[in-house]
């Protein structure tokens, strides 16, 4: 499991399909700042951890490490797409409670 802010970052930068580039032009900021946070060099700020919990879905507190929880927060999405959403995480509960071999223990 990813522990540090660091680590987070980048984790969750690649799941998302983007690049530092790609990430670093949504936020406002270089290429350069957000590898100085992957690599543990420096911290972002309080505005762009903020942004960073918004771009990803997830809370400060996960990305901090204070929470080791995944959470994806949807408070910004469209009724339409919070209800796909639990439509896909049902479709997906119900894989793992009929193939015990998709099934994961934590």
């Amino acid at each position: 499991m990813k522990n540090s802010l660091y680590e987070r970052i980048h984790d969750l930068r690649e799941r998302s399909g983007m690049t530092q580039t790609d990430l670093a032009m949504r936020m406002g900021v270089t290429r350069s700042g957000v590898n100085a946070w992957e690599m543990g060099v420096s911290k972002p700020s309080l505005d762009n951890l903020l942004a960073l919990s918004r771009i990803f879905h997830t809370t400060t507190d996960y990305l901090l490490g204070n929470d080791n929880e995944e959470t994806i927060v949807i408070s910004d999405f469209t009724i339409e797409e919070k209800e796909l959403i639990m439509r896909l995480v049902h479709y997906i509960e119900g894989i793992h409670n009929t193939d015990p071999s998709k099934s994961s223990s934590k």
